[in-house]
């Protein structure tokens, strides 16, 4: 059975924000957009990143996961130039063992230049 995860910033967009199913949290593509007000946070790369995984930290939360529970990470760029920068961020998110992970680089919507998506394991809900 799967089970849309609720965050407060509900994007009104026909997809969820994270789906828990089988033992696993997949969360949907998340940007540095602000939740509160929709903007991209800043032109840059290092700041879109902080945000991009303060979001996904927020759903895994919500779905009583953390990020030290993820398992895949799939990683979209808008520049090759941009790789270095992000690993930087990234790196302050997540030890050893560190998460499979893939990175693509493409055009990516409005002025976004990173999006990460998720996979993690699922702990057992309070409220099973």
């Amino acid at each position: 059975m799967k089970q849309p995860i609720a965050t407060d910033g509900a994007s009104g967009k026909p997809f969820s924000s994270a789906i828990q199913a089988g033992g696993f949290v997949f969360v949907s593509g998340q940007g540095g957009l602000d939740p509160e007000t929709g903007q991209v946070v800043s032109p840059d790369l290092r700041a879109q990143t902080l945000q991009t995984l303060e979001n996904i930290r927020h759903i895994l939360e919500a779905a009583n996961a953390t990020l030290e529970d993820v398992v895949k990470v799939n990683v979209y760029l808008k520049e090759r130039s941009h790789y270095q920068a992000f690993n930087e961020v990234y790196g302050s998110y997540f030890a050893y063992p560190y998460p499979a992970r893939t990175t693509i680089y493409c055009d990516l919507n409005f002025d976004i230049l990173v999006e990460v998506d998720v996979i993690a394991l699922s702990p057992v809900r309070k409220d099973d």
